[in-house]
Formats: structure tokens, C-alpha cells, sequence
């Protein structure tokens, strides 16, 4: 059985209870009711990440988390699959493989997953109206709105794309290459005129390598047919909801696979290299 340890990075710190009185037992239960409810709302309200984007990168693929343990964990957000088998998306608390062959299927949630994000949405804010002719386009318009530059944001964007540009990877079988030189063989297919809903994270420069610095987005059609890993899209019209993260709370895989692993062999262009990847949408 794989044990997990979970480290939190809380963004938005309590200012209560900073100096208890002394000799007063009452104040004590106070503050240390104060100190749970802060940790409950800090994970309500938490971005939650299981293993690292370095680790994904550097190869560990497989088992890893149970399924139904990323949901315990949120409503939504994205991911892949033991041994690299598709692309995940986490919407309204359901959970779709879009497999290599462009096909999507609800996850078997007896399965694993090696690396995922996921976070309890609740919106704080909208953009309605976005237009947006590449994907860069839409990351800039963002960068230029949202409230902060430096706390991680789920974005669920539903609209009508006159474009898309997906990916997906096939499972893998050991010994395992290093996720730059999958991708180098993707599956990659354009769809257009299609409804559905964009969603994923951006996350803040100084998140490194423990996750994909800037926007890393995942696709579902409405119909539940088409999905995948966003290289590039065109939208004529969408809603795009957002919704503030006020902590990053990471699950530590206690395994051979992680503790092997090679932080310093990652670097941030390896990451950037994975997942932008970005191809004109309606080529």
C-alpha cells in the first residue's frame, strides 16, 4: 500500500489568535478551533495536487494515486492516467479520459493517476464575451485581467470554438522515456465549430517546476465525444469563470518511483517544451 504525505503552502494567512492570553485554557480551545477551521478552509479553497509536473516529466508514470481520491480532493481540474494513458478532465465532479484516439469515456475510478490538479470550483469572478483568435491571445487577455498575478486561478471557459488543436498520448509501457520524448510522438487532431467548455489552471511563475507555471488547459466538448490537452483554439464567443485559489496544497507520493527521481534533471523549459506545444488551430 503506497503512502502519501501531503505539504501545504498557505497563500492567505489568519491574523487571528496571534497572541493568546496566557493562563487561559477557554482562549486555548479558541485558537485551536480557530487553527482547524483555518486548515478546513484552506483545503475547501485549495488548489490540490498530487505528485509533481517534474515528476511527471522525468518519468513516473506509473500507478500513483487512486482516482477516487483526486475526487475527494475536487470538483475540478486535469491530469493523466497510470502509465500515461490520456488526458484527464475533472468537470462538475465527474471525471472523462480523452484517450489517444480522440475518443473520451468516463475514468474508471478503480485506476491510478501518477499526476493531477484538481480544486473544489467556486467562481469569484467572470469575463463574458471572450473572443480570442490563438490560444496565446486568450493567455495574454487573461494575464492583462485577472485580479493577481501572483495567486494560482482554475478558469472554465464554455463557449462555441471555431477551433481546437487537442492531444493526447497512448499508454506507455517500461522502461519509460522522458516525457519530452512522448510528446515528440502525440496524437494531435484539429475539431471545428464545436461547444464545450476549456478549463484548467494558471499557476504563478514561482510555482517552478511542482507545477506548469502559466495556463495548462484541457478540453470536453458538450456531447462528451471530443477532448484533450489544448495546443491552440479559436473562440468565437465563450464565459469564462474563475475562481481564486488561497493555497496549494501538494500530495507526496511516498514511493521508489519519486524518491528516485531527479529534481535537477527538469527544468523549466523541459515543462514548457510538454505542454505548449501550440499549433495554429485552424490549420
Amino acid at each position: 500500500m503506497h503512502k502519501y504525505f501531503p505539504l501545504v503552502i498557505v497563500m492567505g494567512m489568519c491574523a487571528a489568535g496571534c497572541s493568546p492570553a496566557e493562563d487561559s485554557p477557554q482562549n486555548t480551545v479558541t485558537n485551536s478551533s480557530l487553527v482547524a477551521t483555518s486548515a478546513t478552509a484552506a483545503r475547501s479553497d485549495a488548489l490540490v495536487q498530487y505528485s509533481l509536473i517534474a515528476a511527471l516529466a522525468a518519468g513516473d508514470y506509473a500507478d500513483g494515486f487512486p482516482l477516487r481520491e483526486v475526487l475527494d480532493g475536487g470538483d475540478f481540474g486535469i491530469g493523466t492516467f497510470d502509465r500515461l494513458a490520456g488526458e484527464m478532465i475533472v468537470l462538475d465532479g465527474r471525471m472523462y479520459q480523452a484517450l489517444a484516439d480522440g475518443t473520451v469515456r468516463q475514468a474508471d475510478l478503480d485506476s491510478r493517476t501518477p499526476f493531477a490538479a484538481v480544486t473544489f470550483f467556486n467562481e469569484d469572478g467572470r469575463f463574458e464575451k471572450v473572443v480570442a483568435t490563438t490560444l496565446e491571445d486568450l493567455d495574454q487577455q487573461l494575464d492583462r485581467t485577472l485580479p493577481r498575478r501572483n495567486s494560482p486561478y482554475a478558469l472554465r471557459l464554455e463557449g462555441t470554438f471555431r477551433a481546437l488543436t487537442l492531444r493526447s498520448v497512448p499508454a506507455q509501457s517500461p522502461p519509460f522515456q522522458p516525457l519530452v520524448k512522448i510528446v515528440q510522438d502525440q496524437s494531435t487532431w484539429r475539431k471545428q465549430n464545436v461547444r464545450g467548455v476549456m478549463l484548467g489552471f494558471r499557476c504563478p511563475a514561482w510555482v517552478g517546476t511542482l507545477n506548469v507555471a502559466g495556463y495548462h488547459w484541457h478540453f470536453l466538448s458538450d456531447d462528451h465525444q471530443t477532448g484533450g490537452h489544448v495546443l491552440d483554439c479559436e473562440i468565437d464567443s465563450g464565459l469564462l469563470t474563475y475562481d481564486e485559489c488561497s493555497a496549494l496544497l501538494i500530495e507526496i507520493p511516498q514511493t521508489k518511483q519519486f524518491d528516485n527521481f531527479d529534481a535537477d534533471a527538469i527544468k523549466k523549459q523541459d515543462i514548457n517544451t510538454i505542454e505548449r506545444q501550440r499549433q495554429p488551430a485552424g490549420e
